[in-house]
């Protein structure tokens, strides 16, 4: 064996001497050491550093804690954990956990030397491994990665290991991708797990016993293969093979225990671990015996699970990591690819666009991401690569589309209009006219096609490739978005949306000029892909229904739901598109939990979570928080009573969004798109009254803070004067306008937050080439101060004291910073004080995504999921026929 590190050695050597390395495993290094202060051998793993780093140790210390307190005779306890060394290149920080040093070998060890246990010896030994799970799924603990590898033999009794590193592993989320690791083991894991579902149960741990049961019977686990993606394959779509074909001396209660705990469908499953082990042991009472008897043939799977095939490689930018699953042409099977893309989603008003689009051929996407430091980048993901590659000259792009020929990516410049580059990268050329590419479309000649006020002509209209007019459809077309020109080129596919981001869908034949309604339901988007349409309502639930392009019919009325939970912009846009070749991606939106943060950075949740929460903001009297989220009616503003836990629906607009509140906490103030601008409204929660309609405009970019007088809003403009993007300025009139600029510059200037008394405004601008919090009075011409250092976003202004929040930037893992100022005789920062890490805390533009509590004590803000993917849908015709049971032709 190695010699132990010597950094590891000086780090730990006041609590423990480190003597050898005993094995290395694919998230630990185990190290057996003496306990100095017991004089005990012991085992020491010391994460992997990369893992390490991902993990951070205030998470792994504080989940790792869950292992002390399971106290069973067959789970491995644990000693000892902590973090030790100095950081730094040399060494680095070590997470480390400590156990009784086993006198034995693993269940692996066995494994390889006798291949097939005693029957006996297998039903004890996984009779035990459920003891100690059913004992921590009591407590409120899944082990997640349950394998021979984590099971102890100690005279020739189990003991489960590594409860602490799975559950931490496990909330790692992303950021354990881009160590090139992955939680579980694809041979044992549930089906639920390797479709990346957030929620695994008990249920996916008795799955995983099953499959090492499975194994120590038969010799190999019950789904093998050459790689990964075979396996996984095999683990979604076969039946395990019969035990009683391997071995006839295997019981019929033992073979039908372990084939139940290995069903597919959780609920299918033994509810507890108990129950599996009763099983084993013959218990009728517990056993399925009766009603699985004789039933092992395939059977069909519910849609949601018969949909996936793979779970998820990859992506960060500029990070590589390798899954276990690439997608191979052609696929065998219809499959679900999750591609987890941190970052993806875009900023500023770019956040508002389409995220995504396929290369003409379906064999990669090119999409939106955040980088580093706060630019939105196109980046270009082949299916079949590793790594997205960041397409060079494309900061600030986004809603891509790409030409026909595979050469060039379109993208909007919010503010400046549509550029053009090469998908390769290089210099980008801006376009002339007014294209907004989210309604936009390419014809199989090279025309592009634009609608709903993308031209400053308006309507629908087809353009040459130098953006000359080359036809325009009648009068008809003023009020229709672009969805899509059908692959023949001979119709298009419009929504008639009459103001709303909600409409029929029609069709609009280019020959005869004819229009004809295609569906006729409220629909956000729709597009035409190997024989389906696939379309999505705002209850973000993606169909495919059956479409022959020829006949321009509908073949099979009922839609067959592919996925859901897609995510859909403040302004309507569904993040999902489609290949000519029967490819669909899609942008699942992930939960995003409300939380409360005091100063010491200490969280509680006010909620559970289960929406992807928005825009929290304290009344003045701070006993409720307005927020707004997508339910199944769409995105609404709600409002959540912080006395009684109690959330009440406030808008009814299905796309009510960024609510404030009036200065005497009577109304809500909230935006809803109206056709291809913003409107906003004013109504009182709870009341049965109407909202009233303030005012409306293709410039305003932000609902806008009411001023302590009630007569004007402070907001964000986009394009208000010629030459400028984001923008300050004012609704005058009581909210009724018109709008006059405030802070208009060359530059971007956003994120307002007014002082208590009225008199300053501080902002955010990038003036000096990055985002800085600057203040400024609200009347006259006094000066600009400069109030973060290094970069910085997210004012707001304590309501009662002499403090103002921002968030901390500058490349630096971002830290919640407060600000004391003093006004006479100037605005001046006379102290900055970081208060606690903002890292998984989820920002938005051109507003902040975080409220202070009228005593400025309490923190309300919105955490991110641990991942954010890309689905990528292979073979659609395929999975619909799998999805409808049927294994007739597609229509």
């Amino acid at each position: 064996m190695s010699m132990p590190n010597a950094s590891l050695a000086t780090a730990l050597a006041d609590r423990y001497r480190i003597e050898r390395e005993l094995g290395a495993g694919g998230m630990a290094t185990v190290y057996l050491a003496e306990d100095l202060k017991h004089h005990r051998k012991v085992a020491v793993k010391v994460l992997r550093p990369e893992l390490a780093a991902v993990i951070g140790a205030e998470r792994f210390l504080a989940e790792i804690k869950t292992t002390a307190n399971l106290q069973h005779p067959h789970i491995l306890p644990l000693f000892d954990s902590g973090a030790a060394g100095q950081g730094g290149s040399e060494g680095g920080t070590f997470l480390f956990y400590v156990m009784p040093y086993v006198e034995g070998e693993s269940l692996r060890d066995r494994l390889n030397r006798e291949k097939q246990l005693p029957i006996t010896d297998a039903v004890r030994i996984a009779s035990e491994i459920a003891a100690a799970l059913d004992y921590a799924h009591r407590h409120g603990v899944i082990h997640r990665d349950i394998k021979p590898e984590n099971i102890m033999l100690h005279d020739g009794s189990a003991l489960v290991a590594d409860f602490g590193i799975a559950l931490a592993a496990s909330k790692a989320g992303t950021r354990m991708t881009e160590t090139g690791m992955s939680l579980g083991t694809p041979h044992y894991m549930s089906p639920e797990q390797a479709m990346g579902e957030r929620e695994i149960t008990a249920r996916s741990d008795v799955y995983a016993l099953g499959a090492v049961t499975y194994e120590m019977l038969a010799g190999d686990p019950p789904f093998t293969g050459s790689t990964a993606q075979a396996i996984v394959a095999k683990v979604m779509t076969d039946e395990p093979a019969s035990l009683r074909r391997h071995r006839k001396a295997i019981p019929e209660l033992v073979e039908d225990a372990v084939l139940t705990a290995l069903e597919k469908l959780p609920a299918d499953r033994f509810g507890t671990a108990a129950e599996f082990a009763a099983a084993l042991a013959g218990s009728r009472t517990t056993s399925r015996q009766g009603a699985t008897q004789g039933r092992r043939t395939p059977t069909a799977l519910p849609p949601y699970r018969l949909t996936a095939l793979l779970l998820a490689l990859l992506v960060t930018a500029g990070l590589a990591l390798w899954g276990w699953l690439r997608p191979g042409p052609p696929a065998q099977y219809p499959s679900k690819l999750a591609i987890l893309a941190p970052g993806i989603g875009g900023s500023g008003g770019q956040a508002l666009q389409r995220q995504l689009t396929f290369t003409p051929d379906g064999s990669a996407v090119v999409y939106v991401v955040v980088a580093s430091d706060g630019v939105n980048r196109l980046v270009h993901q082949p299916l079949d690569a590793s790594v997205p590659t960041v397409i060079t000259g494309s900061d600030g792009l986004a809603a891509p589309i790409v030409s026909p020929d595979g050469k060039w990516v379109l993208g909007t410049w919010v503010g400046r209009g549509p550029f053009r580059l090469p998908l390769e990268g290089g210099s980008p050329t801006a376009l002339p006219g007014a294209i907004a590419t989210g309604y936009a479309d390419w014809d199989k000649n090279g025309s592009l096609w634009v609608a709903a006020g993308s031209y400053a002509e308006g309507g629908v209209m087809q353009l040459a490739g130098n953006d000359s007019l080359v036809h325009r459809l009648g009068p008809q077309s003023e009020d229709l978005e672009l969805e899509q020109i059908l692959p023949s080129g001979k119709a298009l596919m419009l929504k008639k949306a009459g103001g709303s981001v909600t409409g029929q869908i029609v069709l609009v034949d280019l020959k005869s000029g004819k229009m004809k309604v295609l569906i006729d339901r409220p629909t956000l988007d729709v597009r035409y892909t190997a024989g389906y349409l696939i379309s999505i309502g705002p209850d973000g639930i993606l169909q495919a229904t059956g479409y022959d392009e020829k006949s321009e019919r509908i073949t099979v009325e009922a839609p067959v739901t592919i996925g859901t939970g897609v995510s859909i912009t403040g302004n309507g846009f569904a993040q999902f598109v489609v290949a000519r070749n029967g490819t669909v991606a899609y942008i699942p939106e992930e939960p995003r939990k409300l939380v409360f943060f005091d100063r010491s950075g200490a969280v509680r949740h006010p909620i559970e979570a289960g929406h992807s929460y928005h825009a929290p903001m304290f009344s003045p009297d701070g006993r409720r928080l307005s927020t707004d989220f997508i339910s199944a009616d769409g995105r609404d503003v709600w409002i959540l009573s912080l006395d009684q836990g109690i959330l009440t629906r406030a808008t009814f607009d299905r796309n009510g969004h960024d609510a404030t509140w009036t200065p005497d906490g009577r109304f809500i103030t909230y935006s809803s798109v109206r056709g291809t601008g913003l409107a906003v409204f004013r109504v009182r929660p709870g009341s049965a009254t109407p909202a009233e309609s303030l005012f409306a405009s293709t410039s305003l970019g932000y609902t806008g803070l009411w001023l302590p007088d009630s007569r004007r809003l402070l907001t964000v403009t986009l394009g208000l004067s010629p030459g400028t993007g984001q923008d300050l300025a004012m609704l005058e009139n009581g909210g009724h306008g018109p709008l006059t600029a405030l802070v208009a510059s060359k530059f971007n200037e956003a994120y307002p937050s007014i002082s208590p008394d009225g008199k300053w405004v501080a902002f955010v601008s990038d003036q000096s080439g990055q985002q800085e919090v600057y203040v400024r009075p609200l009347e006259g011409d006094g000066d600009q101060v400069q109030v973060s250092l290094a970069g910085g976003g997210d004012p707001v202004w304590a309501k009662n004291s002499r403090e103002l929040f921002y968030r901390s930037g500058g490349g630096t893992e971002p830290h919640l910073v407060v600000a004391g100022f003093r006004t006479s005789p100037q605005f001046e920062i006379l102290s900055r004080q970081q208060l606690f890490s903002m890292t998984d805390i989820v920002g938005t533009n051109p507003h902040t995504n975080y409220d202070v509590s009228p005593d400025g004590q309490t923190f309300a803000m919105v955490q991110a999921s641990p991942a954010t993917r890309i689905m990528i849908i292979q073979n659609l015709p395929g999975l619909v026929q799998r999805l409808r049971g049927s294994t007739s032709a597609s229509p």
